[in-house]
């Protein structure tokens, strides 16, 4: 059921007529995203700037709450400048001043680098002042009977956090968006933490969950066949790097970037993705590591 008067804003239930889902430009696909509000409180600011001026009009925001650090989930920040900004405080500092996040996305020195700050000129990216840091396991009251869990879930970002409804069991997974491209390309990334945050979703009875790309899932079976989806495919990825390491012959990331192991295809912003690429793999390496599967040997790794 559409709720006031604009297209792209949906009730996710008949019985919940203050929370809303708010369907991002390009239906949620980069450099844009799904948000969600619950009565004047949104989260995450990336639906398009078009979008959140149409929102701006139809309701008072008093309150915005950032998921994680990344341009597409922050990027109609400056529309709100009397707003106060909640996050998690291991994503403040990036989203205060955006222009650490070309070091975050390792681009500095780079042959993207400079495209990187052409695009994110064309976000229009502003610093704001975060107001409060976001807790793990805080319960936020919005009003109406709506209590919100913060969910700490680090791996995609060192801040990154889901959040719970507790009262009537739908959530915003953010970035755990159970699409086909997990991503934990960023220097804050780390792959044994996603992990354990997918692990840690799982034990939340969701009926409702709304993910920042690919929007609206019902049904707890449904969702926990997203999650299972989602997580198959970084075993998938474990698989397919495994397949290229040698017993004898030390294998690097650099060894590895631009065959397809991450990316199935290369887009017009294939110089990024070999980038985002290698960081990935050596997300695995550590993983590996950790799990004592390879050893560091030399210039690279080889099997255990």
């Amino acid at each position: 059921m559409k709720k006031m008067n604009e297209p792209f804003i949906y009730s996710i239930s008949d019985n919940l007529d203050d929370v809303c889902f708010l369907e991002g430009e390009l239906n949620g696909k980069y450099p844009y995203s799904h948000s969600i509000l619950i009565k004047d409180v949104l989260i995450d600011t990336g639906i398009s700037t078009r979008f959140l001026r149409k929102l701006k009009r139809e309701i008072k925001i008093k309150k915005i709450i950032l998921s994680h650090w990344h341009e597409d989930h922050i990027s109609g920040n400056r529309i709100f400048p009397e707003v106060p900004f909640l996050c998690h405080p291991l994503d403040k500092a990036i989203i205060e001043d955006i222009s650490k996040m070309k070091k975050y996305y390792d681009l500095i020195g780079t042959s993207f680098e400079e495209e990187f700050e052409d695009l994110m000129k064309s976000f229009r990216l502003k610093n704001i002042s975060v107001s409060k840091d976001l807790k793990d396991g805080e319960i936020l009251n919005l009003g109406n009977g709506y209590d919100l869990e913060v969910i700490h879930t680090p791996g995609h970002t060192a801040g990154h956090c889901c959040f719970y409804e507790l009262n009537y069991k739908f959530a915003f997974l953010a970035d755990i968006d159970l699409s086909s491209f997990p991503f934990y390309g960023g220097v804050d990334s780390n792959l044994i933490e996603l992990e354990n945050s997918i692990e840690k979703i799982k034990r939340f009875d969701i009926n409702i969950a709304i993910s920042a790309h690919k929007g609206i899932i019902k049904g707890k079976k449904k969702i926990l066949q997203g999650i299972e989806k989602f997580e198959n495919t970084i075993k998938f990825r474990d698989k397919t790097i495994l397949n290229n390491l040698k017993e004898k012959t030390p294998i690097n990331s650099e060894d590895l970037v631009g065959k397809n192991l991450i990316y199935k295809n290369y887009s017009e912003f294939k110089d990024y993705e070999l980038i985002a690429e290698r960081i990935m793999i050596e997300k695995h390496f550590q993983k590996f590591m950790e799990h004592k599967i390879v050893e560091k040997k030399e210039r690279g790794y080889i099997l255990i």
